[in-house]
């Protein structure tokens, strides 16, 4: 069947005036967001004991060395600062850590480099920190004045900020 022209033109007229009335929205999705490295995970204990078990207080000087071993698991690259705040300070020191003890300190050393331990909370950065992460101490008694027996006690406390 065979249309007539003209009713060609007006299908076709129709057709053009009813997509011009169409109306049309759009909307935008836009995503985003930070993908960030996992921070490291303490391998070692989160509660450590340092015991020096029973000693004269005239061989504080000569008290075994206590290891504190604490190790973390870190990806690739990774970043942290450390910071060590023992419950008291010697005064005028940053190094040495007060016990309940009258005279009676202890300071702490690095195994990686044999420093002595800031134990005031100031922060140490470590980068490009992979796999095993040593932050290993060890532990040694400091007698500043005249001692006298009894028990002692004192506590640090670790921080470790991820970058």
């Amino acid at each position: 069947m065979k249309l007539p022209l003209s009713l060609t033109a007006a299908v076709v007229v129709m057709l053009t005036c009813r997509s011009a009335l169409a109306i049309t929205d759009t909307v935008t999705i836009n995503v985003s967001g930070t993908l960030t490295r996992p921070p490291c995970t303490v391998t070692s204990s989160k509660t450590l004991s340092v015991n020096f078990g029973s000693l004269r207080y005239d061989q504080v000087s000569s008290a075994p060395v206590i290891p504190v071993p604490i190790t973390l698991s870190c990806p690739a690259n990774s970043s942290l600062s450390v910071s060590v705040k023992a419950s008291s300070a010697t005064a005028g020191s940053t190094t040495r850590a007060a016990t309940n003890k009258a005279n009676l300190a202890y300071t702490l050393t690095l195994d990686s480099d044999s420093s002595e331990v800031d134990i005031t909370g100031a922060k140490r950065t470590l980068t490009a920190q992979s796999g095993t992460v040593d932050l290993s101490m060890k532990a040694k008694l400091v007698a500043t004045g005249a001692l006298t027996e009894g028990d002692f006690s004192a506590s640090t406390m670790i921080s470790i900020e991820y970058l």
